[in-house]
């Protein structure tokens, strides 16, 4: 466990934060989806240094995939610069990692089985019921995609690098909630976050 205490990202009161209710109320909000993408396209430079910094900021993904279904395929949304890929690229043989911003693609750490794309989550670029697991660390949820690419019996495992101190954080039983009565699963702690494995029942 960290003997460090986590950043101070004023998460409650963050734009990102406020902008994330507002899509999630209202999922149509094009406005709030583009301040969304437009605030971290800003952040794209500085971000993989301090990710860096941050020296567990992936440890919920870690302690989640423990608990995960093994998958041929994994598909990540909101993978930014890559904080979590490399780990997520060592569980699975293929895994497609998305991001509505090429200028976080573009810093991203290429590894072999890797395919990066350009690809808004209100639109992934998969088929129907395709994906055996999807994961997202500090990511934005689209409800209705999701269910729309998530296999029966697949999982999503969502994970915040900070808790509820993560300024785009869901709380996990409302995160459940929102998908729908389908989706059951587990929630822990790790490092200074927290993580949610939900499975699809068939």
């Amino acid at each position: 466990m960290p003997t460090e205490p986590p950043p101070d990202l004023g998460a409650a009161t963050h734009r990102s934060r406020l902008a994330l209710e507002h899509v999630l109320a209202n999922p149509e909000d094009d406005a709030s989806w583009d301040f969304l993408a437009e605030t971290y396209a800003e952040m794209a430079d500085e971000w993989p240094e301090w990710i860096v910094s941050q020296h567990w900021y992936d440890s919920p993904v870690r302690t989640g995939l423990r608990y995960s279904t093994p998958a041929s395929l994994a598909l990540e949304v909101g993978c930014g610069t890559g904080g979590a890929t490399a780990t997520l690229a060592g569980h699975t043989r293929t895994l497609i990692a998305t991001d509505v911003n090429d200028e976080m693609l573009a810093l991203a750490t290429r590894l072999p089985n890797v395919h990066y794309v350009v690809s808004d989550v209100r639109s992934l670029p998969l088929h129907d019921a395709s994906v055996p697991l999807l994961v997202g660390l500090n990511a934005v949820p689209h409800i209705k995609e999701f269910n729309r690419v998530i296999a029966p019996g697949g999982q999503l495992l969502w994970c915040t690098s900070f808790g509820s101190g993560t300024p785009l954080y869901v709380e996990p039983e409302r995160l459940r909630t929102l998908l729908g009565p389908t989706w059951v699963g587990e929630a822990g702690r790790a490092g200074h976050g927290e993580w949610m494995l939900l499975s699809r029942t068939p």
